[in-house]
């Protein structure tokens, strides 16, 4: 049974390593995007000063400067100081578009572009999706599967790794010091790697599963401005934090043709560390600003606090710069290890294939000598 799941461990290495590699690699990168679009394009991320508008100022500053398209989605910045994000569909389509606005002015830092259009953003879609569209989602959602199924046989073979742990037999063969470091970062790293293959399997099947539903982006072309712009805005805001004590909103979704509604997704103030920035919704009829349904998150069920926690597990930012190292090191561990694995896998073949070609040469020199 071990013989044969060291095998299935083999295999499922080597099927995983190609696309484990650039998931994990693109990860690492991705856990401080924020940081790093900080350094690659500071003109178009950081504001003038740290102070805000008035949402509602905002929000009627970015329609006059963009009379050709509709407002999807806004997310507030994460920090003082930072640019916010607004997310655009140009009239006659529904695709998407982003660009970034200066809180503490109104005005706007870059123009519409594709969502991927960006370095960072180019890798985050390669990271979830290959860059295979609908493809990429079912196959990253089985590397992630396949990450786990990885994580567990490795422990069960190394269930004992406490004796030889620490071991790293320098001066060995290149196969020994490939093994033992393969050991070393697998035991490590099992329980990261169980966080991230688990979330984000759930997150590419729930995906793919909402697909199926999909309405053709076509017949979702937009015509027209599908809220009422005289809303105060602000307004709205103090009533959702009238609802969910201490609720901050971080996103602001716009209806649209399929998304009736003004949606408000956010968290409670310290409402913990396991817990996402989008978690609680607070949502108000698109036309009067009634307020229609609030979803309190920390007080929700079990489950919906479980899912609620991937985020903040997924990307490691629950624990400040600390959790974000550990998360980039960690989580490129199987980089690593799929590298490591492969070239096991290579020394291995050629005793194998010197076995092979021996026989054929032993029979080619008895010929020679009958033949003599």
């Amino acid at each position: 049974m071990r013989r044969l799941l060291w095998k299935w461990h083999g295999w499922l290495g080597l099927l995983a390593a190609a696309p484990l590699f650039i998931i994990t690699m693109t990860g690492s990168i991705l856990v401080f995007k924020s940081e790093l679009e900080h350094l690659l394009m500071p003109e178009k991320v950081l504001a003038a000063d740290d102070s805000r508008q008035s949402f509602t100022q905002l929000l009627k500053a970015a329609d006059q400067a963009l009379p050709q398209h509709e407002i999807l989605g806004w997310q507030f910045a994460a920090r003082a100081g930072e640019a916010d994000k607004l997310y655009v569909a140009k009239q006659g389509t529904y695709d998407w578009q982003i660009l970034f606005v200066d809180p503490s002015q109104g005005n706007l830092l870059s123009q519409p572009v594709g969502l991927s259009h960006y370095l960072l953003d180019w890798l985050l879609e390669l990271h979830y999706t290959l860059l295979a569209d609908h493809l990429g989602l079912a196959v990253t959602a089985l590397i992630s599967v396949l990450l786990i199924l990885l994580s567990l046989s490795g422990f069960i073979l190394h269930r004992q790794f406490w004796r030889t742990f620490f071991t790293l037999r320098w001066g060995k063969s290149l196969r020994l010091i490939l093994s033992d470091s393969h050991k070393m970062m697998g035991i490590v790293g099992a329980p990261l790697f169980l966080i991230l293959g688990f979330t984000g399997a759930w997150w590419n099947i729930a995906h793919i599963l909402e697909e199926w539903d999909e309405i053709d982006p076509k017949t979702l072309a937009i015509t027209q401005s599908y809220y009422n712009k005289q809303l105060d805005f602000n307004a709205l805001l103090t009533q959702a934090n009238q609802v969910i004590p201490g609720f901050e909103a971080h996103y602001v979704r716009f209806p649209d043709k399929s998304y009736p509604g003004i949606h408000l997704f956010g968290a409670a103030r310290d409402s913990g560390a396991l817990r996402s920035d989008y978690g609680s919704i607070v949502s108000f009829d698109d036309k009067a600003g009634r307020l229609t349904a609030s979803e309190d998150a920390t007080q929700a069920d079990a489950l919906y606090q479980f899912v609620d926690s991937f985020r903040p597990l997924h990307y490691g930012h629950f624990g400040g710069l600390v959790s974000k190292i550990i998360w980039c090191v960690v989580g490129f561990f199987p980089s690593l290890m799929a590298l490591s694995g492969y070239l096991m896998w290579q020394i291995r073949r050629k005793p194998q294939t010197r076995r092979r070609t021996l026989p054929t040469q032993c029979k080619t020199s008895k010929e020679q000598v009958l033949a003599r």
